[in-house]
């Protein structure tokens, strides 16, 4: 993306139809941990039908039940700070239909089902508990919400799902302390919401390896664990991929 400017694209669609529009940023492309953008869905008469901010952290996502009018309309993205990086959108109408390509973004966006590894690490869940204290992947409460709120005690310890290596350990603005691994097939797991960290950037953990404790910080309403996969950036639900 142009730091200085506006990405779009144009795609055709009819009244009544439904709109889910899904970002993903590519780790490794120059994603600074600061950027804020936004992605805003334009009708054909030129009005904003759906606009959200957001992060590298929290991608934006936009959900339309029914689209106003038929014919043409627009996606705008639009650099707020930081420097997003490369990153994917994917646009998925009622009768299946896409955006196409356009600058900063892939040039062929694929089905979901080609563009995820059909392969990749073993997952454990992080936690002793299992029980889900709030929203889930996509909640049909929270559309926007990409991961588990896994019921916690504060001081809960929070582990490793998996081998991996600590990308980032420090406050994450609304998801409050936050650890982030890397693991093998570009796959990435989020840990948020940690009263404390318990490990560092470039060490390397195993699966079931202490991370913290959980507990309620940042945009949180009680102690819990909000977890994330994600799958070379594009986050994923992860009740598909624990035990």
């Amino acid at each position: 993306m142009d730091a200085q400017g506006t990405d779009a694209w144009a795609f055709q669609a009819q009244a009544g139809q439904s709109a889910t529009l899904e970002m993903w940023f590519h780790p490794g492309s120059g994603s600074s941990v600061d950027s804020e953008l936004i992605v805003r869905l334009k009708a054909p008469d030129g009005s904003t039908v759906a606009e959200q901010q957001g992060s590298v952290f929290l991608p934006p996502y936009l959900s339309q039940p029914s689209l106003p009018s038929s014919g043409t309309y627009r996606v705008q993205v639009m650099p707020v700070s930081g420097a997003p990086g490369r990153y994917s959108l994917s646009l998925t109408l009622s009768d299946s239909l896409r955006a196409n390509g356009a600058p900063g973004a892939d040039p062929s966006p694929t089905p979901a089902a080609e563009t995820l590894s059909s392969d990749g690490p073993v997952f454990e869940w992080p936690s002793a508990r299992r029980s889900i204290s709030g929203w889930t992947f996509h909640d049909p409460a929270n559309p926007g919400h990409i991961g588990l709120d896994i019921a916690a005690e504060t001081w809960d310890p929070i582990v490793a799902a998996t081998d991996g290596e600590v990308v980032f350990a420090e406050w994450g603005g609304g998801y409050g302390n936050l650890v982030i691994l890397e693991h093998d097939g570009g796959w990435s797991s989020y840990y948020a919401h940690l009263t404390e960290i318990a490990v560092e950037v470039g060490q390397e953990v195993r699966r079931g390896e202490t991370l913290g404790g959980a507990g309620t910080t940042g945009y949180s309403t009680g102690p819990h664990l909000h977890f994330e996969l994600r799958d070379r950036g594009r986050p994923v639900d992860p009740h598909v991929h624990l035990p």
